[in-house]
């Protein structure tokens, strides 16, 4: 509402225990301090943390069905640091609304801009912008390639009802050709065989930390702080620049800062866990600093 104090920045909402809490810069202790947050409004619909929001849009047309009309479509670009969770969000999303309330759950009214990958470096399409035409049709921007998609309603008003966009299916590959029975190789398409190779190493670990770094395999998180091209982030360093601040950039250095963590990063924010907070076997963590080393290595 217009005036209104919901708590930013000293209070967050937690989503497990729907309400408002303390912030840890404001003395909060993981989500149990509510202290001045009690006295804040707290949000009209909570959605996942980092799905970056950055376009909404109150349907005031008529095109659309009555379950649509007056809710909000919410655009998010998508995430790039969920560590360790998955990247996520690139989705349109409705949420119903009335007399100014949520009346109900959301729904992720449009999906699978970003292709096979969410995450930022790769992603075919990210949502950006939202736009209501006069006739009513919603139109989505994406701010990739300056893709414009324009949505209407084509079947029964009378007896339309909310539903969630249809899940999504594993990629066939990247032309959307037909794939052989037996499927392709978890590394084709990849650049990963041109790649240099550390002494003591082999190929197939090379490829096996390229599938970790980008949360393909084991649950890894290295692309989140560290970018899909491995450039860095505001929160991660350049992994191909072959500046090294925590070692002399052999592999057994780079295994070792990668097993421990840098719990005080000296030119960036984000403090990376051990194993960047992933469980991790010896093995994944051999990959991945051969990995690491081989993208350090770019000619």
């Amino acid at each position: 509402m217009e005036g209104g104090d919901y708590g930013w920045p000293e209070c967050y909402y937690d989503q497990d225990q729907k309400k408002l809490v303390l912030a840890p810069e404001y003395g909060g202790d993981g989500g149990k301090a509510v202290g001045a947050c009690a006295a804040k409004l707290a949000p009209v619909a909570a959605f996942p943390s980092h799905w970056a929001p950055n376009a909404m849009l109150i349907y005031t047309g008529t095109q659309f069905p009555e379950p649509y009309r007056d809710g909000g479509f919410i655009a998010f670009h998508g995430s790039w640091n969920r560590a360790p969770r998955e990247q996520a969000g690139y989705n349109v999303v409705f949420q119903p609304m009335a007399d100014g309330k949520a009346a109900g759950n959301y729904v992720v009214f449009a999906d699978g801009f970003a292709g096979a990958h969410k995450d930022p470096g790769r992603a075919a399409f990210r949502p950006s912008g939202l736009a209501m035409g006069p006739d009513g049709a919603l139109y989505i921007g994406d701010d990739v390639h300056g893709r414009i998609w324009r949505i209407t309603y084509g079947g029964d008003a009378t007896t339309a009802r909310l539903a969630a966009a249809p899940a999504m299916a594993p990629a066939s590959g990247s032309s959307g050709a037909a794939v052989p029975p037996e499927g392709t190789h978890a590394d084709a398409g990849r650049a990963t065989a041109d790649l240099s190779v550390p002494p003591g190493a082999t190929k197939d670990q090379v490829a096996l930390g390229d599938r970790i770094f980008h949360g393909e395999a084991s649950n890894g998180t290295c692309s989140g702080c560290h970018g899909s091209d491995a450039r860095g982030t505001s929160v991660g360093p350049d992994l191909t620049s072959g500046n090294w601040v925590w070692s002399d950039g052999s592999l057994a250095a780079i295994t070792k800062t990668v097993t421990d963590g840098v719990s005080h990063p000296r030119n960036y924010t984000g403090v990376m866990p051990p194993k960047g907070g992933a469980e991790l076997s010896d093995a994944d963590t051999a990959a991945v600093a051969a990995y690491v080393w081989a993208v350090g290595h770019v000619n």
